[in-house]
């Protein structure tokens, strides 16, 4: 029962002048003269109409009430009030009003579909079906009320009871098709099989020209799990009709899933002697020679269907398909040729082209392409863009941008070309260059994430950390359930030391993008740092599993465990593999030096923190560990040395000027 169709119908009904005696449907067409009615009454239900036109039902229940003390003979009140507290979900109330608007008018439809709603809320069923009842005997004809009754008998599997309500509104002259239908599938849901079957059999033999009731006598057979009885109802449908095209889709799935390919050679064949025009069916007939291993006879079918259409796109498209299928590229792209000599603008057949080369890496061709098209009027942007595009993958970054920058001279308001022009800066380095560009992108053609995020990966790129956080942050405002972008701001927070702030966008991103390794590790990362390590485990866990070679998430974990000192030893296991992957890498070196030293074996943490320290000589985290080491060892000055290049390089380290004994300024 919809809201609004319910409450406006009373509105309208008071407002023509129904208030102050019975609501029922009779009296529309004879509305009593407006001086008999409680002036009083009326102006509180005007506004109780106007609040419910509003949509508050809270206002709206005040007002009615008050009318409904006034004046206790209107029917219409009870059920205006009914509606409002159904609204408001206090549906026991809901259902006292509407008794009360039944026992001024009996025969009021609305206030006994409004108790059957509230019924049904209730899973009070059995009493919902007896208000459906009660509803038929008024209105035999209301095709909801009694598909919502059937459905209730379904659901308690009360079928025989279903059945009889189905046949009743079939005999009262409910006899459309696709209501019926919808019957039908009621019962094959509840898995009723036999009822289903017995509804749909009737409509196949009153209707045999229409498709549905084909595709729901196969799905009964699907849902029983016989395919093969699934499939006959497919092939009687298109006995039928050769046009029915939802039963041949559905079949070729079904030949597809079974493998039998010799019967579906059978059908198509037949498809295709009946109808010679439809290209779908000879292409699937080509497939399916394939499928069975006659490679020889898919070919001929489908060289077949070329000559019978040379005009046509598709034709060319599934030739060259099975061409390359058999690993003949040279025939493929011979093929595509005569597809572009047939009609040049056959932009699916170019693009195929165009893709070869590319693989092939033959630049040249993959450009010639594309030259015929550039001074054409519909399509010059997007063939001059393609053009520079194919130059820059043949490592002529000069001439691409050359190329771009002319057509930005010509067709500057066009978004696609300073995005890329601003890629082709992006990608040779050129990130100053790159930013006016993917601004100017981003103005023509606001709506792509993609666009916000490269031009923050450019501010990122120049070393412009603030400017990539505030840039994020209104990509974030405009894209709130975009992973990626919600992944760069949180990972520029953790970046600034700021994990807490960073953790509520990482926590999005996941949830948005499940599973995304980059992501689970920066979530885990400031899970640490903001030490909820439980939390952070999970993630390690989970990654381990499903990546048990990964180096960085070995190195991660083993590193959160050193933090705490717990289970050194899988943690040392661990660090050793990543390295046996990635020996000289500066960060897994520090994390096996530190397991060392969580150990206690001095010597072996400071031969690798000081070889991870020779790798990358700026990294404060190792200059602290290095420097602990030493102070481990006894050596004061070579750890107070240490510490404080440390502190030279990262200034917010409280922990670098406890250990020097100082204090913060």
């Amino acid at each position: 029962m919809k809201r609004h169709v319910i409450k406006i119908s009373f509105a309208l009904l008071f407002l023509a002048g129904m208030i102050g005696c019975s609501a029922s449907r009779k009296m529309v067409k004879s509305p009593q003269p407006l001086k008999k009615y409680n002036p009083e009454a009326m102006d509180h239900i005007i506004d109780g109409a106007i609040a419910d036109i509003m949509g508050s039902p809270k206002d709206a229940i005040v007002n009615y009430q008050q009318a409904a003390e006034i004046d206790t003979s209107s029917a219409g009140v009870y059920l205006a009030l009914a509606e409002n507290y159904y609204f408001i979900e206090e549906l026991k109330t809901s259902i006292r009003l509407a008794q009360k608007a039944l026992r001024i008018d009996p025969e009021n439809v609305d206030a006994l579909e409004l108790m059957a709603a509230c019924y049904e809320k209730l899973r009070n069923y059995r009493s919902a079906m007896l208000v459906y009842k009660r509803i038929e005997q008024l209105q035999p004809n209301d095709l909801q009320s009694l598909y919502r009754l059937t459905s209730l008998q379904i659901v308690t599997r009360k079928y025989d009871d279903a059945l009889a309500t189905y046949y009743s509104m079939v005999r009262n002259g409910l006899d459309a098709p696709d209501f019926r239908l919808k019957v039908g599938n009621l019962f094959l849901q509840s898995r009723a099989f036999p009822q289903a079957e017995k509804i749909y059999l009737n409509v196949q033999k009153q209707y045999p020209d229409y498709q549905d009731v084909y595709l729901a006598l196969a799905a009964t057979e699907k849902a029983r799990g016989d395919t093969t009885k699934a499939i006959k109802w497919y092939r009687t449908a298109l006995d039928q009709n050769v046009h029915f095209d939802d039963a041949k889709a559905e079949l070729r799935v079904l030949f597809e899933k079974t493998k039998k390919w010799d019967e579906a050679i059978q059908v198509f064949t037949s498809l295709v002697t009946r109808d010679s025009t439809n290209l779908s069916d000879k292409i699937n007939l080509g497939k399916f020679y394939f499928q069975k291993g006659d490679t020889a006879k898919a070919l001929t079918t489908v060289e077949k269907i070329v000559k019978q259409h040379p005009k046509s796109e598709r034709a060319y498209l599934a030739l060259a398909a099975f061409q390359k299928l058999k690993a003949d590229t040279t025939a493929a792209m011979q093929t595509y040729k005569s597809g572009l000599k047939a009609r040049p603008s056959f932009l699916d057949v170019r693009q195929r082209l165009r893709d070869l080369y590319v693989k092939k890496k033959l630049w040249d061709d993959a450009i010639a392409l594309y030259e015929p098209l550039k001074d054409t009027d519909s399509t010059f942007v997007g063939a001059r863009l393609e053009i520079a595009n194919l130059k820059l993958q043949k490592g002529d970054t000069l001439q691409a941008i050359k190329e771009c920058r002319e057509l930005d001279k010509t067709h500057g308001d066009d978004w696609r070309v300073p995005v890329t022009l601003g890629r082709m800066y992006f990608v040779s380095g050129q990130y100053q260059k790159a930013s006016p560009q993917l601004k100017k992108a981003i103005q023509l053609r606001d709506d792509l994430p993609q666009l916000w995020v490269l031009l923050g990966i450019n501010y990122l790129q120049l070393d412009s950390t603030d400017a990539a956080l505030e840039h994020f942050k209104k990509a974030v405002e405009k894209f709130p359930k975009e992973p990626e972008i919600n992944y760069y701001v949180g990972s520029i927070l953790s970046r600034k030391k700021k994990f807490s702030a960073a953790i509520p966008y990482l926590e999005k991103s996941d949830d948005r993008d499940p599973g995304n390794v980059q992501t689970l590790l920066a979530l885990a990362g400031a899970y640490d740092e903001t030490k909820q390590y439980n939390q952070s485990e999970k993630i390690y866990r989970e990654l381990v599993k499903t990546h048990p070679d990964s180096p960085i998430i070995l190195n991660n974990y083993a590193y959160h465990l050193s933090v705490q000192g717990v289970r050194l030893n899988d943690a040392l296991a661990m660090v050793k593999k990543a390295l046996k992957a990635d020996p000289d890498n500066a960060p897994y070196l520090d994390t096996l030096g530190w397991i060392y030293y969580q150990i206690g074996d001095l010597p072996q943490a400071k031969t690798h923190i000081e070889k991870s320290l020779s790798i990358n000589k700026d990294s404060p985290e190792v200059l602290e560990h290095l420097g602990d080491v030493y102070h481990k060892i006894g050596d004061q000055g070579a750890a107070e040395k240490y510490w404080r290049r440390a502190l030279a390089l990262d200034k917010n380290r409280q922990r670098l000027l406890q250990k020097l004994g100082q204090t913060m300024p």
